[in-house]
């Protein structure tokens, strides 16, 4: 959202084509160079993404640094008002433009490095921090100079709340506004996530000094918000995560296990699903930096709605649909988190001098979040019960021609077929399904049968309707008299021919 600030463009239909708009009102336009701006999408798009994007480093910057790019401003205006005396402006114009475009975006990563450096400092030299928080006047100089005055040396929770209120106001994406401004500021979490959408707007990474500074509210404020691919967008911490516990040779085991179920249900869900990845980067780096943190009080037992690994591990270990469960998956399971959590508990109570039990107790609060986020979205999308392979009867080679379905897999006039217990293959181009009903649960309209083709007797038993793993539509298919098939759901019934098991 380097994002939101920096880098939108600006479009209006005129006239029914998609124009570009520069920073200025080209109505208003007078010089050859303005002129050539306006009747030039590129070069309006340009404009406005330089005008953007010097906004945005203003904004961002300290007194000195701002004062250094307005006399850089001012002579690039000079050198791009020098192409009113070309021959042609525009031709002239391009390659200045884009040459500020470039050097105003490399700064911008520069400028919210050096916000991150002072924020950095806070600890430190909270004093000097405050200096130079004062001079930046944009939203984030506004952020965290209310993080300051809520968590700093002279905390003033009124002038903090005012403040940040006043930095969510300048937040530009309308849904991040509304997002910021619906949290409770008198709360740690709250407040923190509220500074968390304004740090988004310029892709600002948090120092892990605050992490470890401000703990388990830090950590809530960096979870998915949005439940949707914007929770892909944001920045993480700037924290190691070398040493995480979710990502060690130990959990890689656990993961690997889940790892065919989670990419079936993440390719089945839609961009919900970067809510839980966005869970799972979190949960991983967090367990490097304070593996502590997953126990909802230190020293405690965990909270109620906290996950239970027990009861966690007990569920899949249950499940038993053979698309997805291998004979023995569920003790692998249970041995390979069982594996994992003592492995775990020597490095935790080596790492803060506790008692082995206290550590054991951290470790499974670690590796329950770690389950949680993946079991979550598998059980979400995927039948983990019923077995939806593929029946028997469907399965081999089949062809068809004659015109095709119109619809994919079969939408070629005629081709071949290999269908197994998972999917369809077309030649090298294979589609994952389920058996999303059968029987009277299939999707079938014998409207649909075409004239002269007779259902097997009992087609209505064995009809099938199958889900796609991934993208494409549901199809369903009816045996048929003499051992053919019929595919519907699809625009146009297509017979599928066996050529052979």
């Amino acid at each position: 959202m380097l994002a939101g600030a920096a880098a939108a463009l600006s479009i209006m239909v005129v006239g029914g084509a998609a124009r570009a708009e520069p920073s200025f009102d080209c109505k208003a336009a007078s010089t050859p160079v303005e002129k050539a701006i306006c009747a030039d999408p590129k070069l309006a798009d340009a404009d406005r993404e330089i005008a953007d994007l010097y906004k945005s480093l203003q904004d961002l910057s300290g007194t000195a640094d701002r004062d250094r790019l307005r006399a850089e401003q001012r002579s690039w205006l000079a050198q791009r008002n020098q192409c009113a005396t070309a021959a042609a402006p525009s031709p002239c114009l391009g390659p200045v433009l884009d040459t500020r475009r470039t050097a105003l975006s490399e700064s911008m990563p520069k400028a919210v490095a050096a916000m991150s450096a002072i924020v950095d400092g806070i600890p430190g030299d909270p004093a000097g921090a405050a200096k130079r928080l004062g001079e930046i006047r944009g939203e984030l100089g506004k952020g965290w100079n209310a993080y300051l005055l809520r968590f700093g040396p002279s905390p003033d929770r009124a002038k903090a709340e005012a403040l940040l209120r006043e930095a969510i106001t300048g937040i530009e994406d309308s849904y991040a506004r509304e997002t910021a401004s619906g949290v409770d500021l008198a709360t740690d979490d709250g407040f923190l996530t509220a500074l968390r959408v304004v740090s988004d707007e310029v892709e600002m990474a948090w120092p892990c000094s605050v992490m470890e500074k401000r703990g388990a509210a830090a950590w809530k404020a960096m979870e998915p918000l949005y439940g949707s691919n914007r929770d892909n967008f944001g920045a993480y911490p700037a924290c190691p995560d070398d040493k995480a516990l979710l990502a060690t040779p130990a959990w890689k085991t656990v993961d690997d296990l889940l790892a065919p179920m989670l990419e079936a249900a993440s390719n089945r869900t839609g961009t919900i699903r970067f809510a839980t990845y966005r869970q799972m980067g979190i949960d991983r780096m967090k367990s490097a930096v304070d593996p502590r943190l997953f126990l909802a009080d230190q020293g405690a037992d965990q909270g109620a709605d906290a996950p239970q690994l027990p009861q966690l591990v007990k569920d899949a270990s249950g499940w038993s649909n053979p698309r997805w469960i291998a004979p023995g998956w569920g003790d692998s399971l249970r041995k390979g988190v069982d594996g994992t959590v003592t492995a775990w508990t020597p490095q935790i109570a080596t790492r803060y001098g506790i008692p082995a039990a206290e550590a054991r107790k951290i470790a499974e609060a670690v590796a329950a979040q770690g389950l949680n986020g993946s079991i979550g979205l598998i059980t979400d999308n995927l039948e983990l019960q019923k077995d939806t392979r593929l029946p028997d009867w469907l399965r081999g080679s089949w062809s068809w021609s004659g015109g095709g379905a119109e619809d994919p897999p079969f939408n070629a006039p005629a081709g071949k077929a290999r269908i197994d217990e998972t999917g369809i293959c077309i030649g090298n181009e294979c589609t994952g399904y389920d058996v999303a009903g059968q029987g009277e649960d299939a999707v079938f309209d014998p409207k649909e049968v075409p004239g002269g083709v007779k259902l097997a007797a009992n087609a209505a038993s064995q009809a099938v309707s199958l889900a796609p793993v991934s993208a494409g539509g549901s199809l369903t298919v009816v045996p048929l008299a003499g051992g053919n098939l019929l595919v519907t759901g699809t625009a146009k019934p297509v017979v599928l021919k066996r050529e052979g098991k």
